[in-house]
């Protein structure tokens, strides 16, 4: 699955329009269906935040191998990154 897709999985699990996640993260709805439809990706701070507001961990975003948030692997979330959490 990629960021895009997770992305999106996310907020619609969470009843949010793109709209209403730009708003949170101070971007436009056209950056959001960007990132969505994988044409760009949002840059380090705007990754962070999502995995704050989606309750997801950077590491599940970040690897397209992780399908599921709490597959085993890196338990770091947003709110909690440590060092040599990446």
């Amino acid at each position: 699955m990629t960021l895009g897709e997770k992305i999106q999985k996310h907020r619609k699990e969470k009843s949010m329009s793109q709209e209403e996640l730009a708003a949170l993260l101070g971007v436009s709805r056209q950056a959001v269906s960007k990132w969505e439809l994988n044409d760009t990706i949002p840059d380090t701070e705007n990754v962070i935040q999502l995995g704050k507001i989606l309750e997801v961990s950077l590491d599940y975003l970040l690897k397209p191998e992780r399908e599921t948030p709490d597959e085993g692997g890196d338990t770091a979330t947003a709110g909690n990154v440590t060092a040599g959490s990446f």
